[in-house]
């Protein structure tokens, strides 16, 4: 009997190891229309992971990076890695825990939120946002909030900044309340409610 071999075309560059997923930015969308998502989602988190930072890319460690990551955060005591999904400074993006699983990102925002960790710091005189990454960051929120319906502003949309750390809550006035810089002081312009509303909300809508 005669065998009959089809070549098949994988329409992915994805590469997977264990449940690490690296995907270019033109990809996301596709491989976001396929998931299944079983809990409520009302808002998107935006990081920066400090560290590592730009000096700690090479181009080709985008899974050791987020192995390192994740030993971290299972060290602080997390079931795994904190974030849904990390982006890069070559603009690539990393799926890290499933979706259907609340993140470790913000204290009070967790349960309905979805996390994104941006590798580099972006706090004032350090790492400039590259154009890629900046690129990417600005697709994979407006993907997300497509896919959820949600409409671009500040309760959608939110920063680690915004919160303060030991309560939980949301901080009502700027400067009061224990907080962390992230996404960066120096992140699309800065990391202000202002800041949001006046420079990354405009490329998001």
């Amino acid at each position: 009997m005669e065998r009959i071999f089809v070549a098949i075309e994988i329409p992915y560059y994805m590469k997977a190891i264990g449940k690490f997923i690296l995907l270019k930015p033109e990809e996301f969308d596709s491989w976001l229309e396929l998931q299944k998502t079983s809990r409520a989602i009302r808002l998107v988190q935006l990081h920066h992971t400090y560290i590592p930072a730009y000096k700690h890319f090479k181009e080709n460690n985008h899974f050791a990076l987020c192995e390192a990551m994740e030993q971290a955060h299972l060290e602080r005591g997390f079931a795994e890695i904190a974030q849904n999904f990390t982006t890069f400074p070559d603009g690539k993006i990393m799926v890290c825990r499933s979706m259907n699983i609340i993140p470790a990102g913000i204290k009070g925002a967790n349960k309905n939120g979805i996390c994104i960790e941006n590798v580099g710091n972006f706090d004032k005189g350090r790492d400039v946002l590259s154009e890629l990454q900046k690129g990417t960051i600005l697709s994979i929120t407006k993907s997300l909030l497509a896919h959820f319906k949600l409409i671009p502003n500040d309760q959608t949309v939110v920063y680690h900044h915004w919160y303060d750390l030991n309560a939980g809550k949301r901080i009502k006035v700027e400067g009061i309340g224990v907080t962390k810089s992230c996404p960066g002081t120096n992140f699309f312009g800065g990391n202000t409610v202002a800041d949001f509303n006046a420079y990354l909300l405009p490329l998001l809508k």
